[in-house]
């Protein structure tokens, strides 16, 4: 059986960005989305999550945006003298201390609200760069007994989060061929769960005061909403879930201990794939000729047999009459 998971980063990040996550949801294009505590759109987003409950929302931990939940002082090695966090881009050591400081903060914010985050994943993938925020992000995860989303990186055959999708794609969706990358992922999509992850939404203010990944939302949006998305799932009997699911799920019918390694796939190796299949049907075809090869060589054996025997009783028949 095939599951995904799509889910959008983000929420709560503006209030542009949460309408465009609703929208997506309600148009079947998305099931699950990760919010933000720390944006300016939180609160909007809480409201929104309890009116849609079938959404899974998850903690998108944040060391990049705007200033920690927990007081600057406590969490020197996260912060610029203002005391907002350093960017992305900014050289700086974070102490593991201060780190798992702040996901504490941040995950009882959330809990704050009445709702229990149905995932862990971060924003900028700073799991997946900084091994310390995955030591924290995953020691959480097994102490409250929920997934994670999958890194590409050692520090996931090192400390191996027990519950996590088998499969994950990273990849954005904001060109002209968006729609038809994603459909192309979907019919290509393995056995087992797989997390899509995706950043639709729309453009406001607040949104431009904040990030620098603007105009990609609204592209991403486009598809989302395309209904296109959900047409697929139904006609490949793909089963559209969120992480809250994961846990039961894997309890019902995991993967059998001979299933493939998990996959982590990106765009540039579509072409990869291409030239691989390309490959393996120039190998079938070798292997054809040479399974028929013996074949015929048979059938001509058998051939010759039988015209020596013909050729017997004609002498035979000759000898005969003389």
């Amino acid at each position: 059986m095939k599951y995904v998971i799509i889910n959008a980063d983000d929420f709560g990040l503006s209030p542009s960005v949460n309408r465009g996550i609703v929208e997506a949801f309600q148009a079947g294009g998305i099931t699950s989305t990760t919010l933000m505590v720390n944006m300016p759109g939180f609160e909007e987003a809480v409201n929104l999550s309890r009116v849609h409950p079938e959404l899974g929302v998850g903690l998108h931990f944040n060391l990049t945006y705007g200033s920690p939940v927990s007081s600057p002082r406590d969490v020197p090695s996260l912060v610029k003298q203002d005391g907002s966090f350093y960017d992305i881009k900014t050289a700086c050591t974070r102490e593991e201390r201060d780190i798992e400081i702040e996901l504490n903060a941040q995950w009882h914010r959330f809990l704050a609200t009445g709702l229990r985050p149905t995932h862990l994943d971060s924003h900028h993938h700073i799991h997946q760069i900084f091994p310390a925020v995955f030591r924290a992000m995953n020691h959480l995860a097994v102490k409250e007994n929920i997934p994670m989303r999958r890194s590409q990186t050692s520090q996931e055959a090192i400390s191996p989060s027990h519950l996590k999708t088998d499969h994950i794609i990273l990849d954005t969706y904001d060109k002209q061929d968006g729609l038809h990358q994603l459909l192309h992922y979907l019919h290509q999509l393995p056995e087992g769960t797989t997390e899509v992850m995706c950043h639709p939404g729309y453009i406001d203010d607040t949104l431009r005061s904040i990030s620098e990944w603007t105009e990609p939302r609204e592209a991403e949006m486009a598809v989302y909403r395309d209904p296109m998305v959900k047409t697929t799932y139904q006609a490949l009997g793909i089963q559209p879930i969120h992480f809250g699911m994961l846990s039961s799920l894997n309890s019902i019918s995991p993967l059998s201990s001979t299933a493939k390694p998990p996959t982590f796939t990106v765009r540039r190796r579509i072409k990869q794939t291409r030239v691989s299949k390309r490959k393996r049907s120039g190998i079938a075809s070798l292997s054809k000729k040479k399974k028929t090869s013996p074949q015929k060589s048979k059938n001509k054996f058998v051939t010759s047999r039988i015209k020596v025997k013909r050729a017997k009783k004609r002498n035979a028949s000759t000898r005969k009459k003389r």
